[in-house]
């Protein structure tokens, strides 16, 4: 069963973009519903056989995925129109608890690791030559089922998504930072591959022409200076190297006629612009000190209601702040589960950290949660999370199967 386990992330991760693109052409619905369908009798066989705890994080997401589940029937909070049934088979929350369960079931040795990161450093390749060729036509491996006028096509202006919106529509700045993150733990800095990993984190992230994109890009790249002691030949190594890719870029941009000046202008500081972004964040918090008070403890559930959007002036389709949009759907009950859950996966991520020196999962979680102080996309199920947690489970059960094996020599000596 482990190696099924095992071959089924292998199949899903990294390439879950590309197959979410796949199967629209044969079905109608998305990915994460089909998957809930497959994945639901393999949880149920496995709590019915395992007798494994949940870790903390875990059991908080539970929690709080029931309490979404229930919030929604009970507010009245499920699209109109659609099927009780088929809403929690294709709610995210329910894949994500489904996924994580399966994912803290699983041993991946040394073999998956090396294959998975094969693959993470071919879909950085893809994503990196997609979002080039979206310089020329925007609309190129681009879902246009998602709701375009929201985030990514404002009045003439294009952003290159790469191959993401067939995850989600913010799924690209929330996943590739930490598909880069993973891949800066497993290249040499003195590498070819390493610099191209570099470069391709500063080139998709910069062409998205999302701020929150590039913080988190950038936060990612922070553990190359802060995580443990760096000597001065390696701190020369890493501006080197930087340099070097920031060289690369405005040259390349150049030839290709891309203009980096107007994009740092109109979207990281929004000279000449109506500020719309930032009017829209203080439209939000204004709104949420209004309409919080009246559901503090439960929420109204996870719908924006006609009276806040009413508010909002069509400034923002929602409380457009992740922390605020949470604590209005699901009141103080609802989130602090969920923040615990973050929280205690948080602090895993640091102890793997501090105890391999594997910095990725910190540093993406940290990307993760700068990132929903601009949007609203907690989603424990995206795929960036999910292999994050995989990287964990990797390190802590490989270090326990090593002191076991110490313990069960000492014992025979």
């Amino acid at each position: 069963m482990n190696s099924f386990f095992q071959k089924l992330f292998l199949f899903l991760f990294p390439f879950y973009p590309l197959l979410a693109w796949a199967i629209h052409f044969v079905s109608s619905k998305r990915l994460e519903f089909l998957l809930n369908i497959l994945f639901i009798p393999v949880v149920l066989y496995l709590l019915s056989t395992s007798a494994r705890r949940f870790p903390k994080y875990l059991t908080c997401f539970i929690i709080f995925t029931a309490f979404h589940i229930f919030s929604a029937f009970y507010n009245n909070a499920m699209p109109k129109g659609i099927n009780p049934v088929y809403f929690v088979l294709a709610d995210v929350n329910v894949y994500a608890c489904l996924l994580l369960i399966i994912a803290e079931h699983t041993f991946f040795d040394d073999r998956f690791i090396r294959i998975m990161n094969r693959n993470i450093f071919l879909i950085v390749i893809i994503s990196v030559v997609v979002s080039l060729i979206q310089i020329k036509d925007p609309t190129f491996f681009y879902n246009t089922s998602i709701d375009k006028d929201l985030m990514f096509v404002e009045e003439g202006e294009s952003r290159n998504t790469s191959i993401y919106t067939w995850a989600g529509q913010n799924s690209g700045g929330i996943t590739f930072p930490i598909l880069i993150a993973i891949m800066l733990n497993y290249h040499p800095v003195n590498s070819f591959s390493f610099l191209f990993i570099v470069l391709s984190g500063i080139v998709v992230s910069f062409l998205s022409k999302a701020r929150y994109a590039m913080i988190s890009m950038l936060v990612v790249f922070s553990q190359l200076f802060f995580s443990g002691k760096k000597s001065v030949s390696y701190l020369i190594s890493m501006a080197t190297v930087f340099i070097i890719s920031l060289g690369l870029i405005i040259f390349i941009a150049g030839e290709v006629g891309f203009n980096i000046d107007e994009v740092i202008s109109q979207r990281i500081l929004e000279k000449d612009s109506d500020m719309a972004s930032a009017r829209a964040r203080i439209t939000s918090y204004k709104v949420f000190m209004i309409k919080f008070p009246e559901h503090p403890w439960l929420g109204v559930g996870p719908e924006t209601r006609e009276d806040v959007l009413r508010l909002l002036g069509g400034e923002a389709p929602m409380i457009h702040v992740g922390y605020l949009s949470y604590l209005y759907y699901y009141g103080v009950i609802g989130c602090f589960f969920f923040f615990l859950a973050v929280f205690f996966l948080l602090k895993q991520a640091w102890q793997v950290g501090r105890r391999f020196e594997f910095w990725a999962a910190f540093y993406g979680l940290i990307s993760f949660l700068l990132a929903n102080v601009t949007l609203v996309n907690f989603h424990l199920g995206e795929m960036g999370i999910v292999l994050l947690v995989i990287y964990m489970r990797y390190y802590l059960t490989t270090d326990t199967e090593n002191e076991f094996a110490t313990e069960q020599i000492s014992y025979s000596n």
